[in-house]
């Protein structure tokens, strides 16, 4: 599984952090690898809305990667996709004391400045401004509730 071949732990909870003036954040000590190497790809998302940061860890962005690549490289839609995806995203590794620093051009559009909400999404977390985090809150648990109905949970 993820945690025997990456030292990745899964991502439950949510958490807030202060950003310092050098943009760095401290990132939940539960959620940190054993192996301070891995690399984690942020993401602005969704994409065209740029609502908050997605963080893939390696084994979930294989995932991505996998799909985009049993696509057509004529597609010309996979490759505006693989464009879009590629200059709204960066590699991120963690400093010795567990810390991201977040690039400007993916935490401005986020509208992520002082302060990162952090959020569990089991095998990837979201990273997002407090008060925008608060609004898009407000109706995800009737959401999810229908969600599970749907998919038989």
């Amino acid at each position: 599984m993820a945690e025997a071949e990456f030292n990745v732990p899964s991502f439950h909870g949510d958490f807030r952090y202060g950003i310092d003036d050098s943009r760095r954040v401290m990132i939940p000590a539960k959620w940190r690898p054993k192996d301070p190497s891995v690399v984690f790809t942020v993401i602005l998302w969704p994409i065209g809305v740029e609502d908050f940061l997605l963080v893939l860890p390696p084994e979930r962005w294989q995932v991505m990667l996998d799909k985009l690549k049993a696509k057509s490289l004529h597609d010309k839609r996979v490759a505006t996709l693989e464009r879009v995806i590629g200059a709204s995203s960066a590699p991120l590794t963690l400093d010795r004391v567990g810390r991201f620093v977040l690039p400007e051009h993916l935490a401005k559009p986020a509208g992520i400045e002082k302060e990162a909400q952090f959020v569990g999404r089991l095998d990837k977390f979201e990273m997002w401004s407090p008060v925008r985090y608060q609004a898009a809150n407000a109706d995800d648990k009737s959401l999810a509730a229908s969600v599970a109905a749907e998919i038989d949970l």
